[in-house]
């Protein structure tokens, strides 16, 4: 009887090692999808402007796909964003890193407004002195059951309420 203990130790380690290779190729990678709104206000010493901000996220596995579009009050486009990049880490689901390489801008209707312009500035200073462009995304608030989520996006210390897609 003593001589079936390593033979059934093999056997457990064996199995577990199949039903885990199994799992694996079955696991999809994880998909996060955010709609996220917000109201800007650009202040100078003409006019106050206002507008309306779109932000997309999606991120399949390590990718992540970022869309910022901007429209103004009256519905037209006033321009767009859209970064491209991978998700080099994540603690515990409440901060995202996020390597942003790739950016994609349109112009839209009327003037930009002053987030679309720090954003590109901010951007094109990080992908051609480092090629990369840093971002942290960090969930302030959450709720599956309501599929709601609050969020800060740095940089810019931008905060968005946000729709979480299943």
């Amino acid at each position: 009887m003593t001589k079936a203990w390593p033979w059934l130790l093999l056997a457990l380690i064996a199995l577990v090692a199949v039903a885990n290779g199994f799992y694996s190729g079955q696991h999809k990678a994880r998909q996060l999808l955010l709609n996220c709104s917000s109201e800007l206000y650009d202040h100078d010493e003409q006019q106050q402007s206002k507008y309306f901000l779109l932000l997309d996220l999606q991120a399949t596995g390590h990718d992540a796909l970022i869309n910022y579009r901007y429209f103004n009050t009256n519905g037209s486009p006033a321009g767009s964003v859209l970064l491209r990049g991978q998700i080099t880490r994540g603690a515990a689901g409440v901060n995202y890193q996020i390597a942003v390489n790739d950016k994609q801008e349109q112009q839209g209707d009327g003037p930009t407004p002053e987030h679309m312009r720090f954003l590109s500035y901010i951007t094109d200073v990080n992908l051609k002195k480092h090629a990369v462009h840093k971002m942290t995304l960090e969930v302030l608030d959450a709720d599956d059951k309501q599929h709601f989520a609050a969020i800060r996006v740095q940089p810019g210390n931008g905060v968005y309420a946000c729709r979480l897609q299943q």
